[in-house]
């Protein structure tokens, strides 16, 4: 079942009934991309693009940006991709497995909103889009780097999202690969207090 979700310029996307909620995580991404990048004419990958929300945003913000997103779930795609008519916005959507996605074209901006946890923390949700998108099913967090790392260009960035309870994960493992962090952002409402936001470039 899907419901519809009204976006901040007015435009509405649909979401699953059971899959992982919308919520203010990815306005927060949206915002501080915003904030930081000043390019106009920018290449994006979105790893693990869901129903499409934080790539359709930018797309709408950003029209002149060409952005694709990849995700696991087929479905998501298909929603996703319909989600962009129904804004009327210009990503593209693919099924693609991060683990070994490789692209001829090397992306200016890397974005991604993953799955926050570990098989080994939490309860996994019995419904599989769900516990997907909670937990470190398909990917981990070094696939993720290691997927940033193959695909980002030289001087390209990237904003990457997770509690704040995962940062000497994130800055351990982005090190393993390359990778280091220049500026980490602690989202600051209440909902968001516990969460945070790591531009992460080549070491």
């Amino acid at each position: 079942m899907l419901v519809l979700v009204q976006l901040p310029f007015g435009k509405t996307i649909y979401q699953t009934n059971s899959g992982h909620s919308i919520t203010t995580d990815s306005a927060s991404l949206v915002e501080t991309i915003s904030d930081q990048v000043s390019q106009q004419d920018i290449n994006l990958l979105e790893l693990g693009s869901g129903n499409g929300i934080i790539s359709i945003m930018l797309s709408h913000y950003y029209p002149k940006w060409v952005i694709l997103g990849i995700e696991i779930q087929k479905h998501l795609v298909k929603i996703s991709q319909d989600n962009a008519k129904l804004s009327q916005t210009s990503p593209s959507f693919t099924e693609a497995d991060l683990r070994d996605f490789t692209s001829s074209l090397k992306y200016d901006l890397i974005v991604s909103n993953p799955p926050y946890y570990s098989k080994e923390k939490g309860r996994i949700s019995p419904i599989e889009e769900r516990a997907i998108s909670r937990h470190e099913i398909t990917c981990n967090m070094m696939d993720i780097l290691e997927c940033v790392k193959r695909n980002l260009k030289i001087d390209g960035m990237v904003f990457i999202l997770y509690p704040q309870n995962r940062w000497a994960d994130l800055d351990n493992f982005a090190k393993k690969v390359d990778l280091k962090a220049v500026k980490k952002f602690v989202l600051d409402s209440e909902q968001n207090k516990k969460k945070i936001i790591v531009e992460l470039v080549h070491a």
